[in-house]
C-alpha cells in the first residue's frame, strides 16, 4: 500500500526523478546508485530502505509507470459502430487519454528509447490490446480474429501517439483525434488516400 506520508512521498518521487534524470544521460547498465542517490539528494541508507537495487528501483518504476498507464486508457470505442464512433462519449474518451499521455510525453517518450529486454512501447501496445480484449464478450475458445483486430487497433492507437509526440508542434492532439475517428469511421486505407490526395 502507498505510503501517505509526505516525506515519504516526496522521498520517492525524488528517486523517480533521479533515475529519469540518470536515464536521459547514460544506459541504465552503467548508471550507480551513487548516482542516483546525488540526483535525489538522499543517503544511500534511504535509497535502500526503499529499494533492494537499482534494479529493483527500475522495475518497480516502470510498474508503476505502466500501472498508471493502463488505467487511464478508454477503450471504450470497441462498443461503437461506424455510425457512432464520432459521438462526443468516444471523442472524450480518447481526448482523455491523449492528454494523459501528453502530460507524460517526456517520460513516456524517454522510456520509449531506452533498450531494455521487453520494450516499454510494446508493453504499452500490449496493455492497450488486452483492454480491448476485456471489453469484449468471453469466448472459449478465445476468437483469433477478436487478438487480430486487438492487436491492429492497439498498434494503430499507440503508433498515432508515438508519431504525435515526434511530429509535434505540425500536429496537434485535434490532428490526431481527427485521424483515430476517421480510421475507426473509415477504414485506415480510405483516410490514408484522402491524406495524400
Amino acid at each position: 500500500m502507498p505510503s501517505t506520508d509526505l516525506r515519504v512521498v516526496k522521498t520517492l518521487k525524488q528517486i523517480d526523478q533521479a533515475l529519469l534524470s540518470c536515464l536521459a544521460k547514460a544506459p541504465f547498465e552503467k548508471i550507480t546508485v551513487e548516482q542516483l542517490c546525488r540526483g535525489a539528494l538522499i543517503n544511500r541508507s534511504t535509497f535502500y530502505k526503499y529499494y533492494t537495487s537499482k534494479y529493483d528501483l527500475m522495475e518497480r518504476y516502470l510498474q508503476r509507470a505502466l500501472d498508471g498507464f493502463r488505467r487511464q486508457v478508454d477503450v471504450a470505442f470497441v462498443n461503437a459502430s461506424p455510425d457512432t464512433i464520432q459521438s462526443l462519449l468516444y471523442q472524450k474518451n480518447f481526448e482523455n487519454t491523449l492528454h494523459f499521455l501528453y502530460k507524460h510525453k517526456a517520460e513516456y517518450t524517454l522510456l520509449w528509447s531506452i533498450p531494455l529486454e521487453e520494450s516499454v512501447f510494446s508493453r504499452m501496445v500490449d496493455a492497450v490490446h488486452d483492454a480491448i480484449l476485456e471489453k469484449l464478450p468471453a469466448q472459449d475458445p478465445p476468437d483469433p480474429y477478436a487478438d487480430l483486430y486487438a492487436r491492429l487497433f492497439a498498434s494503430d492507437m499507440m503508433t498515432l501517439v508515438r508519431w504525435w509526440f515526434q511530429y509535434e508542434g505540425r500536429i496537434t492532439a485535434t490532428d490526431v483525434q481527427d485521424i483515430m475517428h476517421k480510421n475507426m469511421k473509415q477504414g485506415m486505407f480510405r483516410t490514408f488516400r484522402e491524406r495524400i490526395h
